[in-house]
C-alpha cells in the first residue's frame, strides 16, 4: 500500500490563527440537514460550558461535543479544540442564532449576532433528469448507489511490520455515483484486531488523496477522522485487521436510506525479530537516543543527589521500565535508587513525509554516596531493534566523574547568641508555635484528602477494570458523561499505572476533573444501584 498523506493545502491555514472564535458550519442550508455553531480555540485551551442549550426565537442550539484535532500544516503541527452546539428549527426561515457564551481560560467568550437561513426541503430537487440526476439525485423511492459503490477500508500506513513495531491505522470511506455520504461506526460492533494490541485515539487529522483507483474503478475517498488507531503486533504471522460494521445514510443532495456495510479489513504481513538477539535487548523497537540530565557537578558524603537518563525518539518503550537495571542486576549499581518514569508522547513528523508518535521517556534516580573520592557508574549500552535498517542498534552513555566530597558540618546555634535576644526569642518562639500549629492542621486535612482521593480513585479503577481507549470513552458516555471529559479520562487511563499514579502526575486543574469524574460515577453507581 503506498504511503498516505497527512498534509492540508495552503489556503486552509488562516484556519489555525491565534485565539478563540465563533462560526457557522453553513449560513444556509435545508429543513433538516445538520447545522453547527462552532466555537474554535487553541488545543491546551481549558474550556468551561456555562450552559448546554441556549433558545432563541424559533431556534435553538443544543451542545453536541468536544473535538480535539491535530493537524498538520506544511510540515507543522497544529492543535485546536473545537466545541459544537448543533442549531435546530421547526419551520423553514430567517433565524437569528442564539448567541452563545463560553468560558475559555476563565474568560467569557460570546458568539455575537449571526443568521441562519432555512430553506424548505424540496421534493422536486430529487427528480431532475440527465447526467446529474443519474449520478446525484435520487428520490425516496430510488435506492440510490449500488453497495459496490460504497465501501469502508481499514487501511494502515504499512503492510509489512516487524513483531513490537507501531503502526498507524484507520477508516477511509470509499464511494462512488453520490455525493459523499453520512458515515458513522456500528459501537455495537467490535473491531477485530487478533494478535495486536490497539489504542484508540481522538483528535488525529489524515488527509490522503481525494480520488483513487481501487478495483480497477475512480472512487472519491473520505478519511472517518473520529477513531485512529495506534496497533502494535504481538506476534509473527499474517492477519486481517479492521474488520466491523459501518452505518451509512445519504445526505439530503442524493438521499438514500441509511444501509450497513461491513468493512474491507487491512492485509499486513508480521516479521519476527532476527535471532539471535543480543543479551542487552530487552525489547525497545525503533530509533532512540539516550541522554543524560539534572547530572549535579558536585556531591557530598551522606547526602543523595538525583538525576535522570532519557531515550528519545519514535517505536515502542513498553517494555523498558529502568534501563539501568535492564542490562545488569543491581549488583552493577548498588548507589542507585531507581524513582520512577515520567512519559511523553508528541504527533509530529518523524521524517520526509512521514508522521507518527515522536516518544520522550525520563527515568528518575537517586544516589546516596557512600564513600568520598571520585563517583564514577558504569558505562550505560541501549540496545534496540531498528525496523528502518532490519538490525540491532545500541547507543551508548557515558557518566562524567563525580567528586563526593566530605560530609558539610551542621550549623549549630551558641547558648550565648540565644540568651542576649530575651524578648525578640519570645516572640519568635510565639510566631513559631503559631507557624507549627498552622502546618500541623494543614497537615492533617491534605494527609485527610490525599486518601479521600486514593480511595475514589481505586473504586474508578476497579469500575474501569480492562476497558481502554474508545471503548472505555463510550462506556462512559453511556453513563452520561460528556464526551470532553470521557475522551481525557480514556487518555489519562494506561496499561501500565493505576490512576492513583496518574493522578499524581497531573497538573491542578486536571487533578480536579479527575477527581470530580470520580464522584460523580460514585454517585452515578449508588443511584443505579438503589434503583
Amino acid at each position: 500500500m503506498k504511503r498516505f498523506l497527512l498534509l492540508l493545502l495552503l489556503g486552509v491555514f488562516p484556519l489555525f490563527a491565534q485565539g478563540s472564535k465563533f462560526y457557522l458550519s453553513q449560513t444556509r442550508a435545508d429543513l433538516g440537514d445538520a447545522v453547527f455553531i462552532i466555537l474554535e480555540t487553541e488545543g491546551g485551551a481549558q474550556v468551561r460550558l456555562i450552559e448546554k442549550e441556549f433558545n432563541g426565537q424559533g431556534i435553538k442550539a443544543v451542545y453536541w461535543g468536544t473535538e480535539e484535532n491535530t493537524t498538520i500544516v506544511n510540515f507543522k503541527v497544529y492543535r485546536k479544540k473545537l466545541i459544537k452546539y448543533r442549531l435546530t428549527v421547526s419551520a423553514p426561515g430567517r433565524f437569528s442564532v442564539p448567541e452563545i457564551e463560553i468560558e475559555v481560560d476563565g474568560q467569557k467568550v460570546e458568539s455575537g449576532m449571526m443568521a441562519l437561513e432555512i430553506s424548505p426541503r424540496s421534493s422536486t430537487a430529487n427528480k431532475s433528469s440527465g447526467f446529474f440526476s443519474n449520478r446525484y439525485f435520487f428520490s425516496e423511492e430510488t435506492e440510490g448507489p449500488e453497495d459496490g459503490d460504497l465501501k469502508v477500508l481499514f487501511r494502515t500506513n504499512k503492510d509489512q511490520v516487524w513483531v513490537g513495531e507501531p503502526i498507524l491505522g484507520f477508516f477511509t470511506l470509499y464511494y462512488r455515483n453520490a455525493i459523499r455520504p453520512y458515515i458513522d461506526r456500528d459501537f455495537s460492533s467490535s473491531i477485530e484486531f487478533p494478535y495486536f494490541r490497539s489504542e484508540a485515539l481522538s483528535g488525529i487529522n489524515l488527509l490522503i488523496p481525494e480520488q483513487v483507483i481501487y478495483e480497477g474503478l475512480e472512487f472519491e475517498t473520505a478519511v472517518y477522522n473520529k477513531e485512529t488507531f495506534i496497533l502494535t503486533p504481538l506476534r509473527k504471522g499474517e492477519y486481517s485487521l479492521g474488520s466491523t460494521v459501518f452505518h451509512l445514510e445519504g445526505r439530503q443532495q442524493s438521499f438514500f436510506h441509511m444501509r450497513s456495510i461491513k468493512t474491507v479489513p487491512s492485509k499486513i504481513f508480521v516479521k519476527d525479530l532476527p535471532s539471535p538477539s543480543p543479551s542487552e535487548f530487552k525489547g525497545a523497537i525503533g530509533n532512540f537516543k539516550i541522554g543524560l540530565e539534572e547530572y549535579p557537578k558536585a556531591a557530598f558524603l551522606g547526602e543523595p543527589f538525583q538525576f535522570k537518563l532519557t531515550i528519545s525518539g519514535n517505536g515502542n518503550l513498553s517494555s523498558i521500565k529502568d534501563p539501568l537495571l535492564s542490562v545488569c542486576d543491581p549488583s552493577c549499581y548498588p548507589e542507585i535508587t531507581y524513582l520512577q518514569t515520567r512519559q511523553q508522547r508528541d504527533f509530529r513528523e518523524l521524517g520526509p513525509g512521514e508522521f507518527g508518535f515522536y516518544l520522550n521517556h525520563s527515568y528518575h534516580y537517586s544516589v546516596l554516596p557512600k564513600k568520598e573520592g571520585v563517583w564514577k557508574p558504569e558505562d550505560l549500552k541501549f540496545t534496540f531493534f531498528n525496523p528502518g535498517s532490519g538490525r540491532y542498534e545500541s547507543v551508548s552513555l557515558r557518566f562524567p566523574g563525580l567528586e563526593i566530597g566530605p560530609p558539610r558540618p551542621k550549623q549549630e546555634i551558641t547558648a550565648e547568641d540565644t540568651g542576649n535576644k530575651g524578648g525578640p526569642f519570645l516572640l519568635v518562639s510565639i510566631l513559631l508555635s503559631f507557624v507549627f500549629i498552622g502546618t500541623g492542621a494543614f497537615t492533617v486535612l491534605t494527609l485527610r484528602k490525599k486518601y479521600q482521593a486514593e480511595a475514589i480513585l481505586k473504586r474508578l479503577d476497579l469500575w474501569i477494570g480492562s476497558k481502554r481507549g474508545f471503548v472505555l470513552k463510550h462506556s462512559m458516555m453511556t453513563k452520561g458523561l460528556p464526551e470532553e471529559e470521557a475522551s481525557l479520562l480514556a487518555g489519562w487511563k494506561s496499561d501500565t499505572a493505576p490512576l492513583t499514579e496518574t493522578y499524581k502526575s497531573l497538573g491542578p486543574s486536571s487533578k480536579a476533573t479527575l477527581i470530580r469524574i470520580s464522584n460523580w460515577l460514585s454517585d452515578k453507581l449508588k443511584e443505579e444501584g438503589s434503583e
